[in-house]
């Protein structure tokens, strides 16, 4: 017996609705079966683009978290360079560039300001005199 409900006597089929246009024909052989290999065909080559493009998905995103690793990698080697090149400095050639030992921690990470910003943003900054 089988659970597929029969369709009632007075119900209306699926082509009153739109249904039946939207479904392509069944393919079949010569011989009038249903052509199993041809559908088992296209299923094999829906299902390897649905796994290519998944694929090409993740490719993209582990190569693009590897690049950033990579810049980060760099960023904190040329980082690590600089500090150890002022700090490889005696104090005074700090002092004529206008550091102190504290201070390269902060000029290697923001980098030197000649003039500090005012605290007030709308106040005038004040000249100085050569």
């Amino acid at each position: 017996m089988s659970r597929i409900p029969a369709r009632h006597p007075t119900s209306r089929p699926p082509a009153a609705f739109g249904l039946e246009p939207n479904y392509p024909e069944i393919r079949r052989t010569p011989d009038g079966q249903i052509d199993y290999d041809w559908y088992l065909l296209r299923a094999r080559e829906t299902r390897t683009e649905a796994y290519r493009g998944a694929f090409r998905a993740i490719g993209r995103f582990l190569g693009a978290a590897y690049r950033a690793w990579i810049k980060d990698l760099r960023a904190w080697r040329e980082r690590k360079r600089a500090l150890a090149e002022l700090l490889s400095l005696d104090d005074r050639q700090l002092r004529d560039m206008g550091l102190n030992r504290a201070g390269v921690y902060f000029a290697v990470d923001h980098g030197r300001e000649d003039a500090p910003s005012p605290a007030n943003v709308n106040a005038k900054q004040a000249h100085r005199a050569a």
